[in-house]
C-alpha cells in the first residue's frame, strides 16, 4: 500500500454504516402526466424516496424506493371523429403508491479505494430514472368505476433528486 492511500481506502464495514446513515430516505420528486381526454393529458406528482443497504455476502448495493402520487382521477368521457371514435372510461380518484420496493442492485469493488459517495449516487441514478420509473407505472393498475382496469396512459416526463 501506498502511503496516503489508506486515508482513501474505506473498510466495508465503515462502507456498510456510511452508505446507511448517508443514504436512507434520500427524497425525490416524479412528474407524470395521465390522459384526461381526447388530446388532453393532465400533469401530476409523485413524491419518494430510496434508501440503499450494502448486502456484504454477494458484495452488491440494493435500492429500495418508496413513491406515493397525489390523488389522480378523470371523468367519463367520449370524443372522436366519425371514423376513430374514443371512450375515456372513469377513473375514480387514487394514487399509485409502492413501499420498500426493489428498484435495483450493483455490486461493489473492494477495497473501497474509490469515491464511493459518487458510486452510491450513480447507481441511484441508473436505477432510478425516467426509463425505470416508466416500466414501474406500467406494472401499476388504475382502477375504473366497475372495478376494471383502465389505462390511463401514465407518461413519467421528470425525475429529480433532493441530494
Amino acid at each position: 500500500m501506498k502511503p496516503g492511500e489508506s486515508a482513501m481506502m474505506v473498510e466495508e464495514f465503515e462502507f456498510y454504516r456510511k452508505v446507511r446513515a448517508n443514504y436512507c430516505n434520500v427524497s425525490f420528486m416524479m412528474w407524470f402526466t395521465y390522459r384526461l381526454s381526447h388530446r388532453h393529458s393532465k400533469t401530476a406528482t409523485a413524491r419518494g424516496a430510496f434508501s440503499c443497504g450494502v448486502n456484504a455476502h454477494t458484495q452488491t448495493l440494493e435500492y429500495t424506493i418508496q413513491l406515493k402520487s397525489e390523488p389522480i382521477g378523470r371523468p367519463y368521457s367520449e370524443s372522436g371523429t366519425f371514423l376513430f371514435p374514443s371512450v375515456y372510461e372513469e377513473i375514480p380518484q387514487q394514487v399509485i403508491e409502492y413501499e420498500n420496493y426493489p428498484i435495483h442492485k450493483q455490486r461493489y469493488r473492494v477495497p473501497i479505494t474509490y469515491d464511493w459517495h459518487e458510486f452510491v449516487r450513480s447507481g441511484a441514478r441508473s436505477g432510478i430514472n425516467v426509463h425505470t420509473m416508466q416500466a414501474l407505472l406500467g406494472k401499476w393498475k388504475l382502477r375504473g368505476k366497475g372495478e376494471d382496469f383502465v389505462d390511463a396512459k401514465l407518461k413519467v416526463t421528470k425525475l429529480q433528486f433532493d441530494w
